[in-house]
């Protein structure tokens, strides 16, 4: 074949003979209309092959690789209608056919209208590839090379249909590429992109460009172009033996879903830098999309049919189409129905079921909602129908918190769990194990924080939003209540019990009363140490305690059956230690400005001590103010180590260290050692009583100031008088209005025997002195000794260490008066010894209606013996001194 024949081939135009020739000269003399319609049939080719031309010139060229850009262009063969068949070993390999196929030297061929049947190992047909055009170059070991342009079409085996214009197949690696854009479709999958490579062999689509891909459900309903979903990327594998397609930079998925609840359709727009899609093949079905695994910077926004969506952010996500779920993992941020109180969710993981509603949280698990926090290690939460918050259960440094304008609530523990409503307001919070509860003031200035803390659980119930309808507790708990730092008495507050029932105000804002049972504590601690500020602990097997209005400061508590308060000075002394106060029942009064104990009222059995003081009645009260312990009902009693007191009333001043007592006033020393010595009575080891209508006691002093009607005795001795002074420390007692004493005994001898007289004083006033060991009396002094009387201004008497008179001193106006006998005299002196009465006076005298009288400036007279001796100057006889001698029948 000439080379103007190939050429002729090559454009379609047969070789012409010279007869051809001659004919063509005789039509040229047809009439002319004939001519006219043939130049119409002429111009009409030339049209075609100019659309044919213009076609085929926009038609990429074959894109070459390097190794056969050298092709042969030497024609040695030229076939119609070409069929190849390359075998190996008998088993097939590869057939061709072609329409037209142009054979060059170099033995690689133009082949038009050509398809490629390709057979597997066992020889069964396998995957198809066929075009307008193709060249195909030959390699050895059977292999080739194949340039298909022109509608290009891949079909394999396994149901993938690849459209393009353009594709370099390569028999070794069995993959072909396309560079331009391809379509393909594969049962429920369809998609195209702008470059793939094909791998038949191992059965992928690598799609390299501007990737966008659409899953159908059912051939139904792709026929009906009714998408499943749709997915954009700027790259895609798509591995057809494990039923899924990579994804790689700029993810865009759209996914079409159904709520299998409600039924009602549900969009999901997913964004992510990498995916991978995976589906399933239920039985007798096609595939259809079952999951999609995000990686890097992944967004997801969900939203059923006319509702506001659900926006997703992670690190990774797995979405679980067929389970409605998403498995999200790093840094996973959740915000539910955007608006103005959005459902906000964190956590390092989580678990979304969208169906159910359910969300699994691990890892610095986080929600909120509005002013709503609840925090954990892992937190597994149920959102209502709405995609609103309905319950949350925490665990693992659990941790909820609502915050409001005036306050912020906060519940702490190992796990909790939150109920909400359908208003988004959380209605139930209950913890479990060691748990804490804090109300804290956005101003403390206002009112007192409160904490609460319990082994077990504690339980919240709302009533609002911000607004707590109780509390209780499970295990032995502590709710305290800490105030500002506004007062020098400001103090704090604990009540401990074995469970706490805490109930707030119709506000829903303040407390309004709590409820401490089984070994109930309540502990008052002052802000500052002062010497008026104590530390107060109040025991009972149970409180109930009510609150100020609009301040959580506790107003009242009432304490149960043998209740004890205990109250232990912040900075102590030797006069201050530690009060108690024990009582069938009891109730504590609060500060409304200091919040310390302001008053304890304590009713049956009560009882007070501070160091050695005690106080009993049947009911005590104290003003924390004043110091003050007011002992009333039943018989109020004080005591300590050295006496014992009872009164109507008794007021116990702990401030000022003094008692003051009312009505029916009863002391008893428990010796006379223990007034100090103090008293003058005689036996040193046997108590000393006093009375009065009411007293008034200085601890500090160790003073006692009896009033009205006073009494005091030891056995058969006594005192008498309208008030007494006893100063311990000093060792003086005196004793003022109506002086009646009996203290001691006169010893007497008569007629050789010796005996004891009780000796009776009365007077104005008296005193006693325990240095000088002297009791005297003053005004009016009146001293009798069985038939013996003596009268004076005042009367001194001197006392042993036997507390027994060893000398009597009488002074101004002195009259001794026996029966037959009168002395008078400004000064007689009783000298127990000698036995005698020494008596001055101006002058002194004795009437004696038997033995006459005597006067002098001095006379002493001897009792033994019955003698009297003056000794001195008379009136009569003013120049000399006058000594008589008398003898004295039973003078004193």
């Amino acid at each position: 074949m000439s080379l103007r024949t190939y050429e002729r081939i090559i454009e379609g135009v047969p070789e012409k003979n010279d007869t051809d020739l001659k004919k063509l000269h005789t039509r040229a003399n047809l009439p002319r209309y004939v001519r006219i319609g043939a130049l119409g049939i002429l111009s009409v080719c030339i049209l075609a092959v100019a659309v044919g031309f213009i076609r085929e010139k926009n038609r990429a060229a074959f894109r070459l690789k390097p190794e056969h850009t050298q092709l042969s262009k030497d024609v040695v063969a030229e076939v119609n209608g070409y069929e190849r068949l390359e075998t190996d070993a008998n088993v097939p390999k590869y057939l061709v056919k072609a329409d037209h196929a142009t054979t060059f030297s170099d033995n690689h061929q133009e082949l038009e209208n050509v398809s490629f049947q390709l057979y597997d190992g066992a020889g069964n047909e396998s995957d198809k590839m066929d075009s307008s055009k193709a060249l195909y170059v030959p390699e050895e070991n059977k292999n080739f090379t194949a340039y298909l342009t022109g509608s290009v079409n891949i079909h394999t085996h396994d149901g993938l249909n690849v459209r393009t214009e353009q594709i370099t197949y390569t028999k070794s690696a069995d993959t072909a590429e396309a560079p331009d854009v391809v379509e393909f479709d594969r049962e429920n999958v369809r998609g195209r992109s702008l470059g793939a490579v094909v791998h038949l062999a191992a059965k992928k689509l690598e799609l390299l460009k501007d990737v966008a891909i659409d899953t159908f459900e059912s051939p139904e309903l792709a026929k009906s172009n009714v998408k499943e979903a749709t997915i954009r990327s700027s790259r895609a594998a798509f591995d057809q033996i494990n039923e899924r397609i990579e994804l790689t930079d700029d993810v865009d998925v759209h996914v079409v879903s159904k709520n299998k609840t409600s039924g009602s359709p549900r969009n999901i727009n997913i964004k992510a830098a990498r995916a991978v899609a995976g589906f399933d093949r239920p039985e007798g079905k096609g595939p259809v999309l079952k999951q999609i695994e995000l990686f890097d910077n992944v967004t997801i926004e969900t939203a059923e049919e006319n509702s506001k969506p659900t926006n997703i952010e992670s690190g990774y996500a797995l979405y679980d189409k067929f389970a409605d779920r998403f498995d999200l993992k790093n840094s996973v941020h959740i915000v539910t129905i955007q608006d103005d109180k959005p459902t906000d969710i964190r956590a390092n993981e989580a678990v979304y079921a969208q169906t159910s509603g359910q969300i699994d949280l691990k890892g610095q698990a986080e929600i909120t909602q509005g002013t709503d926090l609840i925090r954990g290690d892992a937190i597994t939460a149920q959102l209502n129908s709405g995609k609103k918050l309905k319950n949350a259960a925490s665990k693992g440094n659990a941790f909820l918190s609502q915050t409001v304008a005036d306050r912020t609530t906060q519940l702490a523990s190992p796990e909790l769990n939150a109920t909400f409503d359908d208003n988004q307001l959380l209605t139930v919070a209950n913890s479990v194990g060691s748990s804490t509860v804090t109300i804290t003031p956005q101003n403390p200035v206002d009112y007192s924080t409160v904490t609460m803390l319990a082994p077990k659980a504690i339980h919240l119930w709302f009533k609002g939003e911000g607004l707590i309808d109780r509390m209780q507790t499970d295990g032995r708990t502590s709710i305290k209540l800490s105030v500002p730092d506004s007062n020098t008495d400001a103090a704090n507050k604990t009540v401990t019990a074995d469970s706490v029932r805490t109930f707030f105000a119709a506000d829903g804002k303040f407390i309004e009363k709590a409820e401490a049972v089984g070994n109930a504590e309540l502990f008052v601690e002052p802000l500052h140490s002062s010497a008026e500020n104590y530390k107060t602990t109040i025991n009972s097997p149970r409180f109930d305690c009510d609150f100020f209005p609009g301040a959580n400061n506790a107003r009242t508590c009432v304490a149960g059956v043998k209740a004890k308060v205990f109250r232990v000075p912040t900075i102590a002394d030797n006069t201050r230690g530690t009060q108690t106060l024990v009582s069938d029942k009891m109730t504590a009064g609060f500060s409304a400005q200091t919040k310390d104990v302001e008053r304890i009222d304590a009713i049956g059995n009560a009882k007070f001590s501070e160091l050695d003081r005690n106080g009993i009645s049947s009911q005590i009260g104290f003003t924390s103010s004043d110091g003050v312990v007011r002992l009333r009902g039943g018989e109020p009693t004080v005591w300590d180590s050295k006496a014992r007191a009872k009164a109507k009333e008794i007021d116990w001043d702990t401030h000022n260290q003094k008692s003051y007592l009312r009505g029916g006033v009863s002391t008893t020393y428990y010796s006379q050692e223990k007034t100090g010595g103090a008293t003058p009575f005689g036996d040193s080891q046997k108590p000393v009583f006093l009375t009065a209508n009411s007293a008034e006691f200085d601890h500090a002093s160790e003073t006692g100031h009896y009033t009205g009607n006073a009494r005091g005795w030891q056995e058969n001795n006594y005192i008498r008088a309208d008030s007494f002074l006893i100063d311990q420390r000093a060792g003086t007692f005196d004793g003022a209005g109506n002086v009646q004493s009996m203290l001691f005994n006169a010893k007497r001898k008569d007629n050789g025997k010796e005996s004891e007289i009780p000796v009776y004083a009365a007077a104005n006033k008296m005193s006693y002195n325990r240095a000088t060991r002297v009791v005297k009396y003053d005004e009016n002094v009146d001293v009798r000794q069985g038939t013996d009387r003596i009268v004076s201004g005042t009367a001194s008497v001197y006392l042993n260490e036997k507390n027994e008179a060893t000398q009597t001193i009488a002074e101004r106006n002195v009259v001794i008066t026996q029966p037959g006998r009168r002395a008078t005299g400004e000064f007689a002196q009783y000298n127990v010894v000698e036995d005698n009465v020494v008596l001055r006076g101006s002058p002194a005298t004795v009437d004696d209606r038997e033995n006459g009288s005597s006067q002098s400036s001095q006379l002493v007279v001897y009792l033994s013996d019955h003698r009297v001796v003056a000794d001195g100057k008379t009136k009569q006889n003013s120049s000399g001194r006058i000594r008589s001698v008398y003898k004295v029948k039973n003078l004193p």
